[in-house]
């Protein structure tokens, strides 16, 4: 009885054979130029609990992860593999002489909406640097990241240098709350690209009070006056009040309207959380004037020298230390060491990366040029997450991780992407039934050493087997006949030329090492 078929699930694919055989090779390039610089692989789960992300990667992740309640625990597919791998230094190595160097390789999981070289399943492989800080440090990182590029023959690529205190250092001299900080970060992108209004309308989602801000060229002066008395008076009256009275009076003025405080967090946290807010000033002018550094920041982008210029007269003029330019100058400094041609590096102050665990140096790599660009890797510093994570101590760490299959399309863009060598190297051919026991053993011997040798079932004749390896491209076969047996010899056939040769099971190997 015929069924319905069932379909691939939107957003993922199916890596076929030759696709799956590049994809290997790729990998096994770059963990040989990872395991050059002294990192080691590991393995991490596919499935973590949610507040793992929750706790630092920042919302624009956290509204994408596949995200269940399975038996009372709140677990997600991981949405990246940094996080990940965080933990398990926490849960595993701790106690290992730092620095310590990781590598992985995997999948990771996001709700997309599919489009070209964006899906909802997609491979990761980067490397982690934990246990040191400084321009050595992620110098060591960025040029991991060229070398593998460099290792599989891309070349055209450009590296987008920044680094995120510049901007942080800027938001906490205005002294944003923690949340809204947060945000501002993640959205350098945006307002470059969609301008600030686009910033603006989701500030209006996450801060209400900053609709008031924006939307007076609509709303009357009065009403305008009236909104922002009756935001102070409450805000005036917690601000005068000693904190434990304050949230005594919280409490009394809950309870006198009946509202009870229930749900995953405790009663304290809730009024701590709400009389911080009443406490604080409001923030919307702050906002503002972090947009305009940030409109200003985001434009500067190219040449280093000339970058580093006016990126001093821009933070002279807001009272801006230069440690993250002196950072960057170092890193680029030291790059030079490594022989990364300073033509392919572009400072751009203007980056975030989207996460918001980032601390320092952020990095992307792109490949192509004007409409066919795509970011094949990127990374950064992010000193803060093992002890956000609950490491026993503050251990500064920088990585980056190159996305798989935008870096396949690149190489394949860049003609660097050939066929795969073929999988089976032997195809062994019984031309009989009788002769079907010796087959399996000259099968067995081969693979013993060390070729990868595919052996005929179905007993199709002699001829079609041949046809059938030209077809599969496997190199050379093997015909199985009543003279092999009474010999102890093989013929061995190479595909391509029909050149034929008599010869030892044990010889195969060596021949086929200089033959191919």
């Amino acid at each position: 009885m015929r069924t319905t078929k069932i379909e691939r699930v939107r957003g993922v694919n199916d890596i076929l054979p030759e696709e799956c055989a590049i994809a290997t090779q790729i990998e096994n390039t770059l963990r040989d130029c990872f395991a050059s610089f002294g990192y080691r692989p590991i393995d991490v789960p596919l499935i973590e609990y949610t507040e793992l992300y929750l706790r630092k990667s920042g919302e624009e992740i956290a509204a994408r992860l596949y995200d269940f309640i399975y038996r009372n625990r709140r677990l997600c597919l991981r949405p990246e593999l940094t996080a990940s791998v965080v933990r398990a230094y926490i849960d595993h190595l701790q106690g290992l002489p730092l620095p310590v160097r990781l590598y992985y390789v995997g999948s990771a999981f996001r709700y997309e909406r599919p489009q070209k070289e964006r899906y909802r399943q997609f491979t990761q492989m980067g490397i982690e640097l934990i246990g040191v800080t400084g321009g050595m440090a992620d110098a060591e990182v960025i040029s991991t990241a060229c070398q593998g590029l460099n290792a599989l023959g891309l070349t055209g690529y450009r590296l987008y240098l920044g680094h995120i205190s510049v901007v942080s250092k800027f938001l906490d001299s205005l002294q944003i709350e923690t949340r809204l900080r947060s945000f501002l970060l993640t959205q350098m992108e945006v307002l470059r690209k969609d301008g600030k209004a686009e910033v603006e309308r989701r500030l209006c989602d996450i801060y209400p009070a900053f609709e008031l801000y924006t939307a007076n060229r609509e709303l009357s002066q009065e009403r305008l006056a009236d909104e922002s008395r009756r935001i102070q008076r409450l805000t005036t009256l917690f601000q005068d009040m000693e904190e434990s009275e304050a949230r005594e009076s919280i409490l009394d003025l809950l309870a006198s309207m009946n509202v009870e405080l229930g749900g995953n967090r405790d009663a304290q946290e809730i009024v701590d959380r709400l009389l911080g807010k009443m406490q604080r000033q409001d923030q919307t002018a702050r906002i503002s004037k972090a947009l305009e550094f940030m409109r200003e920041l985001g434009q500067l982008v190219g040449e280093p020298a000339a970058v580093f210029q006016e990126a001093e007269k821009l933070l002279s003029v807001y009272g801006i230390d230069y440690a993250g330019l002196d950072r960057l100058r170092e890193i680029i400094n030291t790059l030079e060491f490594y022989h990364l041609d300073q033509s392919q590096i572009i400072l751009d102050l203007g980056m975030s990366r989207g996460l918001q665990y980032y601390t320092g140096m952020i990095f992307e790599i792109h490949h192509g040029s004007g409409g066919e660009t795509r970011q094949v890797c990127g990374g950064g510093r992010y000193d803060d997450l093992v002890a956000t994570f609950g490491g026993r101590q503050d251990t500064p760490a920088t990585g980056f991780s190159y996305g798989m299959e935008r870096l396949q399309v690149a190489l394949e863009a860049d003609g660097k992407l050939g066929k795969s060598r073929g999988f089976v190297e032997v195809l062994v051919v019984p031309v009989s039934q009788e002769d079907a026991g010796y087959a399996i053993g000259v099968a067995q011997e081969l693979r013993q050493a060390g070729l990868r040798v595919e052996m005929d079932v179905k007993n199709k004749s002699v001829s079609s087997n041949f046809e059938y390896a030209n077809k599969q491209g496997i190199p050379f076969a093997i015909a199985i006949g009543p003279d092999e047996r009474r010999t102890g010899e093989i013929v061995l056939k190479n595909m391509a030329s029909g050149e034929q040769q008599r010869m030892k099971v044990s010889e195969v190997a060596s021949q086929f090492d200089q033959r191919i």
